[in-house]
């Protein structure tokens, strides 16, 4: 309000200096246009300090985990934040995920989408357009994972959006990395003026302590594009699949419950394993232990002899009585020993 005011009153202020030149008073004239420029220079600073509340600048805002314009395939990793950025021409999303790495850096999966995105953002700056390209790729890879060392698969693969490139690497702490790239975007027979028009562009970049190559890669194989542009002629995914020329002609059986097609299985390290059920051990009863009966105790027959007696330590010992026949103490004249 007081710039404005000031603003409004600046001609008349000029007037009156201009006078003061024209009437050979220099010094009033000088003076009074610094205390003008003191005053103009006051009132900008006051009108600079009255906005209400403090104004983040850039594109960037926080969105919650449900706006997300692609989720990671089921069992993870999870969504721990979602930031995005919009320009004239793209959106562009941060999806960050669950880590339990120690390299440095922060597990993301960065989803760019290119097309109309509406009036309201003609005042933002506009993303540069790039297609996949080696320099452009190592570029990122060496941003994203600084100072692990990745090597590029030399394997043709694809997903439901198409095919994609990986490269893989361990770094120093034993985390095993993964970045891979894919850019969705129709044929050029298919795309038109006006329709199949727009582009996807993804990026990802995850390192976990335990998993394997073969499960980091599962994330770019089960990822699923949940976005869109409101647009009719936004699509960047070509048109629909034709028909098998094979349905309704002659000559080709098709049975109940198997695929009509086995060209392009997965990997078998992606295929759902059949549950093999428990292999049950039957333990064969043992036979039971013959009883062993003791046999009896042979009793001694004959006269009965008594053992000796051991004397105990200290006291006397006394001969040992042996008792002769009865024959031997019989009397004399009387019956004796024959």
């Amino acid at each position: 309000m007081i710039l404005r005011t000031l603003i409004r009153h600046l001609g008349s202020w000029r007037a009156t200096c201009k006078r003061a030149y024209e009437s050979r008073n220099v010094p009033f004239a000088r003076r009074f246009d610094g205390a003008v420029c003191l005053i103009f220079a006051f009132a900008t600073v006051s009108g600079c300090a009255s906005k209400d509340g403090i104004r983040v600048p850039g594109p960037a805002a926080t969105v919650s985990n449900d706006k997300a314009f692609a989720l990671p395939p089921p069992g993870g990793p999870s969504i721990v934040n979602v930031v995005q950025h919009d320009f004239n021409n793209a959106a562009r999303q941060d999806i960050f995920l669950f880590t339990s790495a120690v390299t440095p850096g922060q597990n993301v999966l960065r989803v760019t989408f290119f097309g109309p995105v509406g009036r309201d953002y003609d005042d933002r700056k506009g993303l540069g357009y790039a297609s996949i390209r080696n320099g452009n790729v190592d570029l990122d890879m060496r941003r994203d994972l600084p100072g692990v060392p990745m090597a590029r698969s030399d394997y043709y693969v694809q997903n439901n959006y198409g095919p994609f490139g990986y490269a893989t690497g361990r770094s120093r702490s034993g985390d095993t990395c993964l970045y891979g790239w894919q850019q969705i975007r129709s044929s050029d027979n298919d795309r038109t003026t006006f329709t199949n028009r727009g582009t996807v562009d993804v990026r990802l970049r995850l390192c976990d302590a335990h998993a394997s190559e073969q499960a980091l890669l599962r994330v770019m194989y089960g990822y699923t594009i949940a976005g869109t542009f409101p647009a009719p002629g936004w699509n960047p995914y070509d048109g629909p699949p034709t028909t098998d020329p094979s349905l309704g002609r002659t000559g080709n059986p098709i049975y109940p419950g198997v695929p009509a097609n086995h060209a392009n299985p997965p990997p078998p390290a992606f295929q759902v394993r059949d549950r093999v059920p428990p292999v049950v051990v039957r333990r064969q009863a043992s036979a039971p232990a013959p009883i062993v009966t003791p046999a009896p105790a042979i009793r001694p027959t004959g006269p009965l002899v008594p053992l000796p007696t051991v004397p105990e330590q200290g006291a006397k010992t006394s001969a040992v009585t042996v008792p002769g026949p009865p024959c031997a103490n019989a009397p004399e004249g009387g019956v004796g020993c024959k």
